[in-house]
């Protein structure tokens, strides 16, 4: 019985917040159903399977660019060149990669390591000689889109040929090594919410809210098992040419990154 107030109260409290101001997550989450129901509306293949994977593609890197803004975001700050930094990261990689034949896995860490140096170089401006960030990003807003532009030169595309970067652009995992991701990033989950309620009662702390976890835990593994099926029925117009089935394979990915993130916030 005690279980039962301790999640109504729980529900109360958090409701007072909302209306209080303290919104959290719902603003996001309230915009993306209206949005499906909106683009649902209007088009008709807006929420088929293979739009559903193309959206997930497509936001990828707006994505990653998202979850590095969270911690400036914390600190008070902001950063308007976030996004040109990124695409001269990526004009280094694909430069190094077609022009200068280096292979992917040398490419990649020195785009991130130049990356690296440009967050540092506005940190510290910021830091250390107390800049606003609205003026040091702003300023550098405008830097980076000269330097992509001498990086890319006058045609303004690069052609991209490296079997592994396109991969991860544009291939799905396997239907079998979908589910194998499913499964093991629900179990995973669900392992690491059962450790930290046994660590809470090892410390004489009473869980009051495990029921509430149970009933949030198996509506995210209802809706990712969803999503896995969606994603796994066949999304090519012609499967005998090209087959598209299975999870991008920039998913997984970017589940490594959002766990990294997370582990860095905790």
């Amino acid at each position: 019985m005690s279980e039962q107030i301790t999640i109504e109260k729980s529900l109360r409290d958090w409701w007072s917040r909302v209306k209080a101001g303290q919104v959290g997550a719902l603003p996001a989450i309230l915009g993306l159903l209206v949005l499906c129901v909106v683009f649902g509306s209007l088009s008709s293949v807006f929420l088929t399977p293979g739009n559903f994977a193309n959206l997930l593609t497509q936001a990828a890197a707006v994505t990653v660019i998202a979850m590095g803004l969270v911690f400036v975001l914390l600190l008070g700050e902001i950063d308007l060149s976030a996004g040109y930094a990124a695409g001269v990261c990526g004009a280094i990689l694909v430069i190094m990669v077609t022009e200068m034949d280096y292979a992917w896995y040398i490419a990649f860490p020195a785009s991130i390591i130049f990356g690296v140096l440009l967050g540092g170089g506005i940190g510290y401006l910021v830091a250390q000689l107390k800049i606003p960030s609205f003026v040091v990003t702003l300023a550098t807003f405008l830097a980076f889109q000269g330097l992509l532009l001498l990086l890319v030169g006058e045609g303004g595309t690069i052609r991209i040929e490296d079997p592994v970067i396109l991969a991860v652009e544009n291939k799905n995992l396997s239907v079998t090594a979908s589910w194998i991701f499913f499964f093991f990033t629900a179990g995973a989950y669900i392992l690491s919410g059962l450790w930290k309620f046994s660590k809470r009662r090892r410390a004489g702390l009473v869980d009051n809210l495990f029921k509430f976890w149970l009933i949030k835990s198996l509506a995210l593994v209802i809706i990712g098992a969803a999503a896995t099926s969606a994603l796994t029925v066949e999304r090519s117009n012609n499967p005998q040419l090209t087959s598209l089935r299975g999870i991008p394979y920039v998913v997984p990915v970017i589940l490594v990154l959002l766990v990294g993130a997370t582990f860095v916030l905790s």
